[in-house]
């Protein structure tokens, strides 16, 4: 999925206002609330997958995200704001990571 190429040169910035701004004239509310997921350090790391924590966890790649947004409103054309705090925090390094994979959290212990 392609990400606005302001949005790219702005990650030369780090995490900044410059960033927060090319994500906000680019997608709107979708890019503020994707700078304040890595900001407040809400993507994660698992061995299997990488998860966005927003109202729920989410399941995201470069270019899928199990949110309803996603896949019911923008019809997977352009990225959510998942896809997008993804982007920004792989690209910067701002992700917590976890030894262990995500799908055994999903199976409950008998």
């Amino acid at each position: 999925m392609r990400i606005d190429e302001k949005v790219v040169e702005a990650l030369k910035h780090g995490l900044s206002y410059e960033l927060y701004k090319a994500l906000l004239l680019s997608y709107g509310k979708r890019g503020e609330k994707a700078f304040f997921y890595v900001k407040d350090r809400r993507v994660k790391k698992y061995r299997d997958f990488f998860v966005v924590v927003g109202r729920e966890e989410y399941l995201v790649d470069d270019s899928f995200c199990t949110c309803k947004d996603f896949q019911i409103r923008l019809k997977g054309k352009k990225p959510c704001a998942h896809i997008l705090a993804l982007f920004v925090a792989k690209n910067l390094g701002i992700y917590d990571e976890f030894d262990a994979y995500y799908i055994d959290y999903l199976i409950p212990n008998d």
